[in-house]
């Protein structure tokens, strides 16, 4: 949950001191935030207990924002800013649906999606592009965490290649094929021995996380990977332990979907023990 200090920024008494504050500072512009509050909490009996401390932790959020006296419209876009800046946790969900959202807020959270309109029954069009945006800032997050996660593995990989060119005697460098092209089929080009001179060692990595092993494998990485055995090979990390596990095609094709009639599979999930 977004936080000012030790204090929700998701309650209605939040967003209530953030359409007090707003209205007062648009009155007076020239008083500054600390000096508005102070002014609510004497001169209004009305306004004098929302939290302003999270409000004005809020008005930064919205400062630039133009809902004019649309309170709905304010709420709904300063709630989305709440998710762009903190990520709660729950916006992981999004993507599955306002329900599957709705179970995971606390009470205060609940208050505030329901005075923002958020969960009415038949969504509008702003409710609906708001709850895409989120998804969207969701999925966004997500990739950006899988991406972060498979720079490590590479590097990690990476690291294991040069040890082990080393101990063969081999004086070359394993390149880091994915920062260059994304879509060559396999992540680092490493070597191998071989009876006159080096063989070249393709390397696709992977990461996940848990007791299984499980990771994603396009078409164009095991047509790659068919093409290249069995000098292809697939480095899997498990997280955060930092364990290698290596398989080969051989290891890897039973588990591989075939394409049927019309059907051409483009993506497989692949789980092992």
């Amino acid at each position: 949950m977004g936080q000012a200090g030790n204090k929700p920024l998701l309650t209605m008494s939040a967003l209530w001191g953030l359409v007090a504050l707003r209205r007062f500072a648009a009155m007076h512009p020239k008083l500054e935030i600390p000096q508005a509050i102070d002014a609510l909490r004497r001169l209004s009996a009305d306004d004098a207990h929302h939290d302003y401390c999270s409000a004005m932790t809020l008005y930064e959020c919205v400062a630039n924002n133009s809902c004019g006296n649309d309170i709905v419209q304010l709420f709904q876009h300063t709630i989305f800013k709440v998710v762009e800046r903190e990520r709660p946790w729950w916006t992981r969900l999004a993507p599955l649906g306002r329900d599957r959202l709705r179970s995971a807020l606390s009470p205060n959270e609940m208050q505030c999606f329901e005075a923002a309109g958020l969960f009415v029954e038949i969504p509008t069009n702003d409710v609906l592009a708001w709850w895409d945006r989120v998804a969207q800032t969701a999925r966004a997050s997500e990739n950006d965490g899988n991406l972060q996660r498979g720079r490590e593995a590479e590097k990690l990989s990476l690291a294991v290649e040069r040890e082990r060119l080393a101990r063969f005697g081999i004086a070359r460098d394993p390149r880091w094929i994915a920062i260059e092209d994304n879509a060559a089929g396999y992540d680092i080009q490493s070597f191998e021995p071989g009876a006159v001179e080096p063989i070249c060692k393709l390397i696709e990595v992977k990461s996940c996380s848990g007791s299984l092993i499980r990771f994603f494998i396009t078409s164009n990485e095991w047509e790659t990977a068919i093409a290249s055995a069995p000098h292809y090979q697939f480095h899997i990390w498990l997280m955060p332990d930092k364990k290698l596990v290596e398989l080969s095609v051989s290891d890897v094709a039973p588990h591989i979907p075939a394409n049927q009639g019309s059907g051409r599979w483009q993506n497989a999930l692949v789980t092992l023990r």
